[in-house]
């Protein structure tokens, strides 16, 4: 369902099966502060012009972050309190300054990793900036966007940037006009239909099984207790060269795979290296390792949301889980990756997304039991094209205003770390994401190091 005025300047949509899903797993942790899954997207960047930072911290940046506000508002919604809907209030008299209040944040005297190591949740996506380093941090809940989307939005805040600097400030703007641009749901996006036929069903049920191969699958130890509470999130991040990129996606061009999938298989490989089976007469060739397929649903929305930045700030993703055996090579490996990521994305997951979202938030909210242990694999998710969806250089009129690097990661609040990774301004950006509580920062950078040695290894030769 479309978005509707509730009453005046208030206009609500039911949130969509997939979101409340993604809404229920980050909620859970609320009590402790923390939210799971929460998105991070960050960005270093130099400035166009010679004024400090806190010049730049008063005036432009507040700017610009209204401006993006204006452009992309569902940025500002939230979920209602007297219904399970989504609500967007235009800003009328003060409204503005008290969003501005609750969602812009100067850091000092601190990194950011630190900085999202504290970040608690927060009913709206807010932007901290760390004066110290020039960095931006966007935050928020997962069900309100994805990878892609996270990274467009970050586009979209330096275009806002440039924007109120070729300007002289903020633009006018007619705030009631930007509720065209609040975006659907998935379901609403793909155009899925509300009856629930057998075949939906079955299909929703299929791609939810693939959730039980974490069972079997092998796990990297952890520090403590699995029901220690947990500490902040973490990254350890490392950035390959433009020649040793290029080098990989050469190599890659050569064989029946790409990039993503081949760091996909070195991730396998680290797994089987790192991992403990699940029972000690388990042989290592007879390992498994589970792990996400995740596929960007964008390309696949309706006209005119297919691949479109309007709707970054939504949620379009969906996925399942596959397995390989330690017993297979790492081109073969690659290879069964590289098919999935090409295949599928077919009708039958399209047309069980409700569904399967159904499934899953009932078995949450009965209270299923968690595996036990929990999983503890490294799982993974990442992005293409970044390079052409996030603008490296900005033309402004006082001069280049430069994005020198991104970042992009989520909160984990359990024993399970995670691989991101992209490539911008032509070099893989590599970042491994984990919980204090769980794992030591030298063992992640370890694993890190050896995903990397791997891809090496076996693309480029080197020993």
């Amino acid at each position: 369902m479309s978005w509707a005025e509730v009453t005046s300047n208030r206009y609500q949509r039911p949130l969509g099966e997939n979101e409340r899903l993604i809404k229920f797993i980050g909620d859970h942790a609320h009590p402790a502060g923390r939210e799971q899954w929460s998105v991070t997207t960050t960005a270093t960047f130099q400035p166009c012009d010679n004024r400090a930072a806190t010049e730049w911290a008063a005036t432009t940046l507040p700017d610009a972050w209204k401006l993006l506000r204006f452009r992309h508002p569902s940025i500002a919604s939230t979920p209602a309190t007297e219904s399970d809907s989504l609500e967007y209030a235009v800003p009328i008299d003060n409204d503005l300054e008290f969003w501005m209040q609750e969602t812009y944040f100067i850091i000092e005297g601190k990194g950011s990793e630190d900085a999202i190591a504290e970040m608690k949740p927060s009913q709206f996506m807010t932007l901290h900036f760390l004066p110290d380093t020039w960095d931006i941090i966007l935050h928020t809940s997962h069900w309100r966007t994805d990878g892609y989307g996270a990274f467009q939005l970050i586009d979209a805040f330096f275009d806002a940037i440039k924007e109120v600097i070729d300007g002289g400030g903020l633009p006018r703007v007619l705030w009631g006009e930007e509720v065209t641009r609040l975006v659907p749901s998935v379901e609403s996006a793909l155009d899925l239909p509300e009856t629930v036929t057998p075949e939906i069903t079955a299909s929703a049920i299929k791609y939810a099984s693939t959730h039980t191969y974490v069972k079997e699958s092998v796990g990297i130890s952890y520090n403590g207790e699995p029901t220690a509470r947990p500490g902040g999130t973490r990254a350890v991040r490392l950035q390959l060269n433009t020649e040793t990129t290029q080098a990989i996606k050469q190599a890659t061009n050569e064989t029946q795979f790409d990039m993503y999938s081949a760091v996909h298989a070195a991730l396998a490989k680290i797994n089987f290296k790192y991992g403990k089976p699940l029972t000690s007469s388990r042989l290592h060739d007879e390992l498994e390792y589970a792990s996400a397929i995740r596929l960007s649903l964008r390309p696949h929305l309706i006209s005119p949301f297919t691949d479109n930045p309007s709707v970054a700030a939504g949620l379009y993703t969906g996925g399942y889980v596959f397995k390989v055996t330690a017993s297979d090579d790492f081109f073969t490996i690659a290879e069964k990756y590289q098919r999935e990521y090409d295949n599928g994305v077919t009708p039958e997951f399209i047309e069980s997304r409700r569904q399967f979202a159904i499934i899953a938030l009932g078995g949450l909210q009965r209270g299923l039991p968690p595996p036990n242990p929990p999983p503890s694999y490294i799982d993974m998710s990442f992005v293409t094209g970044v390079n052409d969806m996030v603008k490296p250089i900005f033309d402004t009129k006082c001069g280049p205003l430069e994005v020198t690097r991104v970042g992009l990661g989520v909160e984990t609040l359990t024993p399970q770390p995670y691989l991101f990774f992209w490539e911008f301004r032509g070099q893989l950006d590599l970042s491994f994401v984990y919980n204090e509580a769980y794992q030591d920062v030298e063992e992640v950078r370890k694993m890190l190091n050896s995903i990397v040695e791997v891809l090496e290894h076996e693309l480029l030769g080197s020993k």
